[in-house]
């Protein structure tokens, strides 16, 4: 019983003293929870509002990727005897001082100014081409992916001579287009697949020398004709890629500078939805230039064309036809919108050497590398002299940087960065 009692009396000790000391904490003045809202001490102080933390917003993910574009790949009677070996032809060793660049473009294309329609037809140059199968496969081996077709010279075999050379191509697994083999065929427009990018190409001539498609076959080479071009790339678009390039083989030969018709067709061509317009034909290099336009959306894009981008390998030795560009556009792509915005634009200029005179060693040479390398292998003083020459004339033509490129012989045109 006494423990119970001691039990009972402190139960209420501690309940009369716990009622006190509420009460003192309610009534008795001084006694009262200090104001928090008007506390000045730091510590045990919770803020009456919280203020919502910023955080800055990440950048939105883009893609990045490089359309490398050459001018007319061509094959002389002298560039046949140069790549003469004991089974065959070899072309690589042309290309093989450019092809790390070639590779390194997520996208490269060339013009093939020539036709691959057998060794039964006989191998010849100008003025009716027909190259070794080996010049294509040499092509794709150095990094070339798609290869237009749809220039002066590409029913120098007829019809079947144009059937062969896109079974080639499809054999060496090189993308095509401009002719057709097939009705079904002319009619689907080349999207290539790059990071992630898609891109629509298109290609034209504006005439085979005097040549025609059967009449019942025209379809078989996509000829210049503006209205139906313009249909062409707003198809393209349905496609919803994210460029559309247009190689138009037009203009004048050995003209610098690009004529009022060649201007109106290409500029046509950025009007109704083309990103890009590569040009080819006259066999020298002419001027580019970026040109503002507009998205269907309305909103502003920049279009790019190079009217010329000359000759890339050839025979041809006269000043500006032995001097060609590799050039280099950069897109980057915004992942979260959609858009794709050309950012750089940047060019090698390139030199075709001819060092021996039987004809030999048709290489082509990047010339920034070669005025860097006093040594450079194959390069004598007569060359080193029309290569710089070959230097200024293609820089004080097209204009540029070569202080803000990325690549050490290379020169920056524009860049949006």
């Amino acid at each position: 019983m006494r423990a119970l009692k001691a039990i009972g009396v402190s139960l209420a000790v501690v309940l009369v003293t716990a009622a006190l000391t509420l009460a003192g904490l309610i009534w008795v003045p001084g006694a009262v929870a200090p104001d928090l809202a008007s506390a000045t001490t730091v510590g045990g102080v919770w803020p009456s509002a919280t203020v919502e933390r910023q955080v800055a917003e990440p950048e939105p993910p883009v893609d990045r990727f490089t359309i490398l574009a050459v001018g007319d790949l061509m094959v002389h009677t002298p560039q046949l005897t140069s790549a003469r070996v004991a089974d065959g032809y070899d072309f690589e060793p042309c290309f093989a001082p450019v092809a790390p660049r070639i590779s390194a473009a997520d996208l490269a294309i060339g013009n093939l100014e020539t036709t691959l329609a057998g060794a039964d037809r006989g191998y010849t140059g100008y003025p009716t081409f027909n190259s070794p199968d080996s010049f294509a496969a040499a092509l794709v081996k150095s990094g070339f992916d798609v290869l237009t077709t749809a220039n002066n010279h590409t029913l120098d075999r007829g019809p079947t001579g144009l059937t062969r050379t896109l079974d080639v191509l499809d054999e060496l697994g090189a993308q095509h287009t401009g002719t057709a083999r097939t009705a079904e065929e002319a009619e689907r427009i080349l999207v290539a697949e790059v990071n992630g990018a898609k891109v629509a190409v298109l290609a034209y001539t504006y005439g085979m020398n005097g040549f025609t498609a059967p009449s019942d076959k025209k379809w078989m080479v996509d000829v210049v004709d503006t209205d139906r071009m313009i249909a062409d790339v707003k198809h393209a678009r349905q496609l919803e890629p994210d460029l559309v390039i247009v190689s138009i083989h037009n203009g004048v030969e050995y003209q610098r500078q690009p004529s009022e018709a060649q201007k109106a067709v290409e500029t046509a061509m950025i009007e109704a939805g083309a990103d890009v317009v590569l040009g080819s034909h006259p066999h020298v290099i002419q001027p580019m230039e970026t040109v503002a336009a507009t998205r269907e959306d309305g909103s502003a894009r920049t279009g790019f064309i190079i009217h010329s981008l000359g000759n890339f390998v050839s025979n041809q030795r006269e000043r500006y036809r032995n001097t060609g560009l590799l050039l280099e556009l950069g897109f980057e792509k915004d992942m979260r919108s959609g858009i794709t915005s050309l950012v750089t634009v940047e060019y090698v200029p390139v030199w075709v050497d001819d060092t021996d005179e039987a004809g030999k060693e048709h290489r082509v040479l990047p010339i920034g590398d070669v005025l860097a390398d006093a040594a450079y292998p194959g390069v004598d003083t007569a060359d080193r002299t029309r290569i710089q020459q070959a230097w200024d004339d293609t820089t004080s033509h097209l204009g540029g940087s070569a202080e803000d490129a990325r690549d050490p012989a290379g020169v920056r045109f524009y860049t949006s960065e």
